[in-house]
């Protein structure tokens, strides 16, 4: 499809768009991999939608769309003179280690080889076996999927029309077919488009469906995948500097394989004062709730202690306001030990204290010798 438009700049502009679109519409830890033509990038005819059918049906599927080897103009045993084929594109998702980790694998190809092609029906299929047995043998965990070609309506009904290749669209929709059975490819068929509505639901009234009907295609997908019995995982972790628990976007305290962490819309807040509720919380530079006795700004605040000044801790993470007035072991924001230092109202005291019965000496919070002045190990 949009074989005539692809001069080497608009197949240029058209790849950088599909990247761009290329971005997980939902965060799960399955993602789909989409290999198609026009369609697949999301070509109408005048323009690309926002949401081409792979998009539409990894929303749907609640997985990571990868689009980004859909182009228009693909086809599977390419022209004499026109060379994007599945062998190309197979060769560059070799090279690609995330393919590796790929659950769902949709491949969208054959309408522009009955356009365009010039190799006959043969070749195709040989070329399509080729390629899919090597994608196999990358992804051996995926679940592969063929969107069988929708047709095509240039002199309105001309599926029966013999082209470039020999061979007519229904021949090749067969012969598919029967290649992706062989294979343990499940095909799709949308059943969208067709001989009563292809003018509406086709942007240029030929090839190219309309974003309405992009979303049905993609709709009809995932309900096709689905039914099959597929079921996206949860994913919960970090994903774009952002945490999320069971595909959603995680707030509030939470609990991570590196500890609690208070989030914002997957955003771990940091190196900072929170008020929630009625109380007050340090959050440290690693985004940890700090507890203990902590020194923040030059003074030393209780937080998360069973009492004012004590060193007992408990799991609240509240604070209780400077340390009035007790011996205490105080950290730094990071948690890291500055050792056991007199406070009295948030600071270092300096001056005498009794101990025990004991007169000592405190310069700077550090308890010195009761006799010499030395500080005390």
């Amino acid at each position: 499809m949009g074989f005539r438009l692809m001069r080497k700049g608009m197949l240029g502009l058209l790849v950088s768009l599909v990247g761009a679109m290329s971005v997980p519409m939902t965060a799960s830890a399955d993602t789909l991999w989409a290999i198609g033509d026009s369609t697949a990038v999301g070509w109408d005819g005048h323009k690309i939608v926002t949401a081409p059918y792979p998009l539409v049906a990894a929303d749907k599927l609640h997985v990571t769309a990868h689009n980004e080897y859909s182009v228009s103009g693909a086809m599977i045993s390419g022209h004499s003179t026109y060379q994007r084929d599945f062998s190309a594109t197979t060769q560059l998702i070799s090279k690609d280690k995330a393919f590796k980790k790929a659950n769902l694998v949709l491949i969208g190809l054959g309408i522009n080889d009955y356009l365009h092609s010039d190799n006959a029906l043969p070749v195709v299929i040989g070329t399509l076996q080729n390629n899919v047995r090597q994608l196999k043998a990358l992804a051996p965990q995926a679940k592969f999927y063929a969107l069988m070609p929708q047709g095509t309506w240039e002199d309105g009904d001309t599926l029966n029309t013999i082209r470039l290749g020999g061979y007519s669209y229904l021949q090749e929709k067969q012969a598919l077919l029967l290649a992706y059975q062989q294979l343990g490819v499940k095909p799709i068929n949308a059943r969208v488009v067709n001989n009563f509505n292809y003018h509406k639901e086709l942007g240029d009234h030929t090839t190219h469906p309309t974003q309405a009907a992009y979303y049905k295609i993609g709709e009809a997908v995932a309900k096709q995948i689905a039914g099959d019995g597929y079921t996206a995982k949860t994913y919960t972790g970090w994903r774009d500097k952002r945490y999320y628990i069971a595909d959603k976007l995680a707030n509030g305290l939470q609990t991570t394989v590196a500890g609690y962490r208070y989030f914002d819309d997957g955003v771990a807040l940091k190196s900072r004062w929170l008020k929630r509720n009625g109380k007050t919380y340090y959050l440290a530079k690693n985004g940890a709730p700090a507890q203990g006795n902590i020194l923040i700004d030059h003074k030393v605040y209780a937080i998360s202690t069973t009492s004012n000044g004590s060193n007992q801790l408990t799991n609240t993470f509240a604070s209780r306001g400077l340390v009035k007035d007790a011996y205490v072991m105080v950290k730094d924001a990071t948690g890291r030990k500055v050792g056991w230092r007199w406070i009295k109202a948030g600071r270092p005291y300096t001056g005498k204290k009794t101990v025990n019965y004991k007169v000592y000496t405190y310069k700077n919070g550090i308890r010195q010798a009761a006799t010499a002045g030395l500080p005390i190990k």
